[in-house]
């Protein structure tokens, strides 16, 4: 098991990461983090986030199957149709 390193508090909460930490995990600004309570430890873990064109492709082909040979989808239904694909994924 490696040393531990040493952050501080700021005054607004946050923390910096140290560099050869930030290095190792590809972390730089704008990456996102989840940060979550495991009984009194905080845990910080870096989100792999999926390319969005991809998902935006397979859900326009869901919306296209969903709809052929129908009327054309309105705004609403378009919206309905995106969270509801969003609410399947959670759940996979």
């Amino acid at each position: 098991m490696e040393e531990p390193e040493i952050a501080v508090v700021g005054t607004k909460g946050q923390i910096v990461i140290p560099q050869r930490i930030r290095r190792e995990l590809g972390i730089s600004a704008k990456t996102k983090l989840a940060v979550y309570m495991r009984g009194n430890k905080l845990v910080v873990t870096k989100l792999e986030l999926p390319p969005l064109g991809e998902e935006l492709k397979e859900l326009f082909r869901e919306i296209d199957k969903r709809y052929r040979r129908k009327r054309r989808p309105t705004e609403r239904d378009i919206l309905a149709s995106i969270q509801s694909y969003r609410d399947e994924k959670r759940r996979d």
